[in-house]
């Protein structure tokens, strides 16, 4: 019975390592992934600052969690969709001027582990909401 309670908590201990290891995807592979030009990517007809309350607006009603906004880089970033251990899903959101009456929106999203097969907004489930917000009145 011992070495029945040992194997299992290695495995047990092991799979909590790989849960909280290396799987994981920072900002940083978000930033990444942007520059090989992954995510997706849509021009509205929105300024840069509709645009941006209409991001802001998608994501909160995506549920909780917290927006970490960077404004001058043009740029958001979500985590949602948590479970007890960790956040699952990563978002980032970059917003970039066309012209004054135009804005290309890029939304990149990655689960924060390799195991999860869930991920909460997705990239085309984002456009579909900011395109619904995009048509509506303006949000406060």
């Amino acid at each position: 019975m011992k070495s029945l309670s040992g194997k299992l908590g290695v495995v047990l201990v092991a799979l909590s390592f790989l849960i909280l290891s290396g799987c994981a995807n920072t900002f940083s592979e978000l930033v990444r992934s942007k520059e090989e030009g992954k995510g997706k990517s849509k021009v509205y007809h929105v300024s840069v600052d509709r645009a941006w309350e209409i991001a802001k607006s998608v994501l909160q009603w995506e549920g909780t969690g917290v927006i970490k906004e960077n404004r001058p880089e043009g740029f958001m970033v979500f985590e949602s969709g948590e479970t007890l251990f960790y956040k699952v899903n990563l978002l980032g959101v970059w917003i970039e001027p066309i012209d004054k009456f135009q804005s290309k929106v890029t939304v990149i999203a990655k689960s924060k582990t390799s195991v999860d097969t869930i991920l909460g907004l997705t990239e085309t489930e984002f456009h579909e909401m900011f395109a619904l917000f995009a048509q509506g009145p303006e949000i406060k």
